[in-house]
């Protein structure tokens, strides 16, 4: 009789026992479940922001790069070497804005495509105005002195200033941009397409780089980039 309750004793144990090791784990997830959740999140798209064409990347002549301009759906933005803004540029109708990191409107660059005046924040004022002269450009002050002049050269352009003396010439050589002082010394340098005409714009030194760049960006831009 002993022998008996032992036997089914034994019998209970070993029943329970295979059906603790049959039943899966509570709280794990069924396979199905964790594939249909990993291709879901995989399938997430991703917040990118709107860019518009390449940037236009000028370096130095140690080849680092100093200041980029990435174009937008409704402008552009200019960033230094180390990706940080410094000025925004947005098309307002035929207008170009120019502001800084903080919003703060630094300037207007109006008119085209022979004539652009630069416009203080209120445009109640005319700063600097850059008119087509020959095959080449004029850049004046407020009071109509010269400031600088460029002429096309040889597929490049030489900027002049107010003494007549160069003091930057753009050379184009095979698919490379660059600035160079009288000595010959690169100063910046693209690989990306730009006209000299455009590029030379950098070279109006007494300029704050944000207008410079605002100026450049406006002869790049064909007439038609202005959205209202």
């Amino acid at each position: 009789m002993k022998l008996r309750v032992l036997f089914l004793v034994g019998l209970g144990l070993s029943g329970a026992l295979a059906c603790s090791q049959g039943a899966p784990a509570s709280g794990a997830p069924p396979t199905q479940a964790m594939s249909a959740t990993a291709a879901a999140s995989a399938a997430e798209p991703h917040a990118e922001p709107k860019e518009a064409g390449a940037k236009l990347k000028f370096k130095d002549g140690d080849d680092r790069e100093r200041f980029s301009l990435k174009p937008k759906d409704d402008g552009a933005k200019l960033v230094d070497g180390e990706d940080q803004e410094l000025a925004r540029y947005k098309w307002k109708g035929g207008e170009l804005k120019v502001s800084g990191p903080d919003d703060a409107v630094l300037a207007y660059v109006t008119g085209g495509p022979d004539a652009f005046q630069v416009k203080d924040a209120a445009r109640s004022a005319v700063r600097y105005t850059l008119t087509r002269e020959g095959a080449g450009w004029k850049l004046t002050d407020a009071q109509g002195a010269v400031l600088y002049t460029v002429a096309s050269d040889g597929g490049g352009a030489s900027v002049k200033g107010a003494s007549g003396a160069e003091e930057i010439h753009v050379k184009v050589r095979d698919g490379k941009l660059s600035l160079r002082d009288p000595s010959g010394k690169t100063l910046l340098a693209t690989k990306q397409p730009v006209s000299p005409d455009a590029a030379a714009c950098l070279g109006f030194s007494s300029l704050d780089l944000p207008v410079r760049m605002a100026l450049l960006f406006r002869l790049q831009s064909p007439a038609g980039a202005a959205s209202p």
